[in-house]
Parts: structure tokens; sequence; C-alpha cells
């Protein structure tokens, strides 16, 4: 790319598209999208700036979703520009649009050019940067194409304003891995029970030293020397013993309290036992660690101020492995795909098939 600014990309689910406002649509045809007739190059257009307390340089925004950073030095080491990246996605999540965490192959590098279009060059082989690029290339397979038809599309002003909402909600919290409630939130979403539990407890652990800190070691005021070295002892102050003294202080509510150590007890058998915990335990993780949260960015006052992150997290879930409806009116259907056959369907016909005497199936004898 003649005169391109050097960048680092990163894609991330959902596949969202990124406008700059309503006269900036994105309306393909069905023709258009199966023949890759689309307009590609809008794809690599910039929608965006975000303050992401990098100045003189920003976080940009491409049309399709795609984040750039500069590509300064800090930012040439994968594992710093992917905390960038996570710390914008966690404060637009938490400011009210979902979004999933970047992984580590999902960071690339490119050029942009002066007139606003990024290219990626490589680096990024990730499940969410390979549907970008291919969709940037005109490559998107037949089962992928249909993400450009309707995708979900937001509008700068939707960022800006998610983005301002989550980075203050987020302050109140004090010094905790915000990029830790990003990979909880991804991980539930993904049913992953065990990491998703793991990545909120260590973030509701922070909330809870937080806690301590504020409203035992130094509240009303600090204890002698001596008597802080025994409140800062953690072999005596377990987390456990933590939330009990905040519960009888006042500050836990009793169905807080009792969600907290139920999911401590769960993290602790995974940790020493592998014992998995299901949708059930990391559901009570998620709320609890949202509730905690909430507790200590209202001053122990309010306990559903993040409840709203809840409820977006939670609806992007379906644990379930059968989905509740298997038939649809034809009215509901806008487009459809015909599946190739296989032996065994009624459409099959009469063509011939290999069959392996010892793979075929047969009846168990006594079974109901």
């Amino acid at each position: 790319m003649k005169d391109g600014i050097p960048i680092i990309t990163a894609n991330a689910k959902p596949f969202r598209f990124v406008c700059r406002g309503e006269n900036d649509a994105w309306s393909p045809s069905l023709d258009e999208v199966n023949s890759r007739s689309y307009d590609y190059v809008k794809l690599h257009r910039m929608s965006a700036y975000l303050d992401a307390g990098i100045a003189p340089f920003s976080l940009g925004v491409c049309f399709d979703g795609t984040l750039v950073l500069p590509a300064i030095e800090l930012y040439r080491d994968r594992e710093a520009a992917l905390a960038k990246f996570n710390q914008t996605l966690v404060e637009l999540l938490v400011g009210g649009l979902y979004c999933e965490a970047a992984g580590p192959d999902d960071i690339g590098y490119g050029f942009l050019s002066m007139e606003g279009y990024s290219r990626v060059l490589g680096g990024a082989d990730g499940p969410a940067a390979a549907v970008h690029k291919a969709a940037r290339m005109k490559m998107l397979g037949t089962l992928e194409n249909i993400h450009l038809l309707s995708p979900e599309i937001v509008t700068a002003a939707d960022l800006e304003t998610a983005l301002k909402k989550g980075r203050s909600l987020l302050t109140r919290l004090g010094p905790v891995p915000q990029e830790q409630i990003l990979y909880g939130a991804t991980f539930y979403v993904r049913k992953q029970w065990a990491e998703s539990l793991l990545h909120l407890w260590t973030t509701t652990e922070r909330l809870v030293e937080t806690a301590w800190s504020q409203h035992v070691l130094t509240y009303p005021v600090s204890p002698s020397k001596k008597r802080r070295a025994f409140l800062e002892d953690h072999r005596t102050w377990t987390v456990s013993a933590k939330l009990e003294v905040l519960h009888q202080k006042g500050l836990l509510p009793a169905e807080t309290y009792e969600e907290l150590d139920e999911v401590r007890k769960a993290r602790n058998n995974f940790a020493h036992r592998g014992t998995a915990p299901g949708h059930g335990l990391a559901n009570k993780a998620l709320r609890a660690c949202f509730e905690m949260a909430s507790l200590c960015a209202s001053e122990f006052k309010e306990r559903n101020l993040f409840s709203e992150v809840v409820e977006l997290i939670d609806a992007r879930c379906r644990p379930e492995l059968y989905p509740k409806k298997t038939r649809f009116e034809s009215s509901e259907v806008t487009h459809w795909l015909a599946i190739p056959p296989i032996p065994g369907d009624e459409n099959w016909g009469d063509a011939p098939y290999e069959v392996i005497e010892e793979f075929r199936l047969r009846p168990i004898e006594g079974a109901a």
C-alpha cells in the first residue's frame, strides 16, 4: 500500500458492521452476496476513531468492525496489543454493547492508507479474523456468506455512548482485572463453564480485596501497625473469612454472600478435585461477580448497577444442545439452501452407497 501507515488489527465476535450514521447503509442483495459482487471496498473503510487513552493516537474501527491501533513500538508486541483491544471491548460490553474477547490469533498487522482504508497483511489467523479477511477479499464460503446479508449494524455514535458509559462504570470499581471480566463473559457465552467461572471468580476476588481494603483496613480509621499486619495476613484472612466479615458488617446482603460462597466452593472443587461446574454454577458466578461489582461501585448501596450487563451476556448464551424450536412456518423463512442428502434421508432415492456390515446398527435385545 503506497504511503500506508503501519497498523495492528484485531477482530472479535460478534460479526458486526459499524456505520457512520443512517445514510451510511449496507444492503446488498442476495444475488450480490452469492455472486460476491458486494461492495468489498467499504469493508476496509474506517468508520470511527475512539479515544483509547493513547493520545495523540486513537483506536480506529473499520466498517466491518475490525479494530485498528497504530503500530508503535508498544503494540508491536502481540500481548500488549491484545490487552489494549480487550480493554476497549470490555468497556463497550459494560457500556451496553455486547462484545466478546479477541484472542491472540485474531491479532494481525497491515497498513492504513492516508484516505482511511485498512489492509490486513498477516498475523491474524484466528476464527474471527479469518471471517473478516475472507469477506474483505470476496472469498467467504457458501455458508459464511450469509453473514453479509443482514449483519448486525451499530453506529459510530453507539460505540461512543457505550464506551463512555462502560469506562465510567469500570473506573468506579478500582484496580480490578478488567480483561478477566471480558473473558468470563466470553467463555460463558461459549458454554465453557469452568473457564468462565475461573475468570469471573478472579475478578470477584479482586473486588473482595478492594472492599476489604476500603472497609476493614482503613475504615473508619487505619488500624495500628500490629493489627494491620494481622488483618493483611492472607493465611488467616482467607476469602471466605473476608466475605463473612463483610457480611457481618452489613455490607454484603445475605443472598449475595451465599451465592459468592457457593461459587468460591465450586472454584475450589474444580482447582483441587477437578470437579467441573455446570451452567447453573457458571450463571451464579456471572451474577454474583456483577452483584459484587455493583456493591463496590455504589459504596455498598446497590446490587443491580450492572444487571443490564448480566442480562446482555445471558441472552447470548443458549446452554441447551437441541433447539427449542425445530419447525418454522413458511412465512418465517426468508432464504434457504438445499442440504446434500446422505443415505437414510427421505430424498436419497435409489442411488447405491457403501455399507460396511460391522458398522450397521442392530436392535439391542430386551431394550425397551
